[in-house]
């Protein structure tokens, strides 16, 4: 009686153990920055950094509620150009709906794999001894891809979602009634695509989406506040004004790929270190795409899930790359291209969708 009842006591013991122990992987899982999915495996081959991770996740809605741009004043001078102080600024509530995230840009290797081809400038064949000399250790096919349009980086997200979920969860159409898939046809003729609110395939983030994750999607945590995405300028100085111009910073050094420190060249993907949710390359190495019209006025209020401006001409890019000096790879930094159909050799994506 006694042994049944220790047999008992320990199956008791298991299955609370094994409760608590799935209750603190539910909530590890439910938190910013963990694994949404591992690498993208196609044809029986891995895909190395090609893994995704929540930044809002699933069952939750994050809102959040800005006032002023004091904590700027410090970073970015007071006087300087509001496309230097990012979209939550001003008397905005900005919400948002759970959405996971490229934890790399798009490689090359990954890019040429749904697409067919490598349009990159900083590709094995284009590249001599300096780049070899200078970068022994890193992959060349896991650098970003870039010389990209906004379109193709539409189509792309529509293909990974062919190949990885059903067609049905596309988000991109070419017709009103999204029942033609948008195609590589379409972007070559420049059709603006329809997006379906409602699918979760993979999709552009929006610029809302981006910089919440480059500040590292914890509202008023310490990084929140950082200039650029993981970190901090170095001694908090200005990054830019009348007497000085921020071209490099030890801070960023470490974090990513810019004009200071790329020797004229973008490098493989996650070389440098993550932000606060794990994110790499945020800050630097290519500037991103992202779906939105470019938004000349951020107005105060209420706004759910923004995409940007209703109409346009201008597409958003964000984060900066080898290209530039370290005031172009804040996590606020603004910019635009009025040409989303002329790729360059300094832009590049990533993708995300919806939970």
């Amino acid at each position: 009686m006694e042994k049944r009842k220790t047999k008992v006591l320990a199956a008791l013991i298991f299955v609370l153990a094994a409760g608590f122990i799935s209750i603190i992987n539910f909530r590890n899982t439910s938190a910013p920055g963990t694994s949404a999915r591992g690498n993208i495996i196609l044809d029986s081959k891995e895909f190395s950094k090609t893994s995704e991770v929540v930044v809002i996740p699933p069952r939750k809605k994050v809102t959040i509620v800005t006032s002023d741009d004091a904590n700027w004043d410090s970073i970015v001078p007071e006087k300087m150009n509001k496309n230097f102080r990012g979209l939550f600024t001003g008397k905005r509530k900005v919400s948002l709906s759970p959405f996971a995230m490229a934890q790399y840009p798009v490689t090359q290797e990954l890019f040429e794999k749904i697409m067919g081809y490598n349009p990159s400038h900083f590709k094995n064949e284009n590249l001599g001894d300096k780049y070899f000399s200078s970068c022994h250790d890193e992959n060349p096919i896991l650098r970003p891809v870039e010389t990209v349009t906004w379109f193709e980086g539409i189509v792309f997200c529509n293909r990974l979602t062919e190949y990885l979920m059903k067609k049905s969860d596309c988000v991109y159409y070419s017709d009103s009634e999204c029942k033609n898939i948008y195609t590589l046809e379409d972007s070559k003729a420049r059709i603006i695509p329809i997006v379906a609110q409602s699918k979760k395939g993979y999709r552009l983030p929006t610029e809302t989406e981006w910089e919440f994750a480059a500040r590292g999607a914890v509202y008023q945590n310490a990084q929140w506040f950082y200039s650029f995405s993981g970190t901090n300028t170095d001694g908090l100085s200005d990054v830019r004004n009348i007497k000085n111009t921020l071209f490099t910073d030890k801070n960023l050094d470490k974090y990513g790929w810019y004009r200071g420190n790329s020797n004229g060249m973008t490098h493989e993907a996650g070389t440098k270190l993550p932000n606060a949710i794990g994110l790499y390359d945020m800050s630097g190495n290519v500037w991103e795409w992202l779906y939105d019209w470019y938004d000349y006025d951020i107005e105060d209020g209420k706004v759910d899930n923004p995409t940007g401006a209703k109409t346009g001409s201008s597409r958003v890019l964000r984060g900066g790359s080898w290209f530039d000096p370290a005031y172009d790879c804040l996590v606020t930094r603004r910019f635009n291209n009025i040409h989303p159909y002329i790729p360059h050799f300094y832009f590049g994506f990533r993708y995300c969708r919806s939970l």
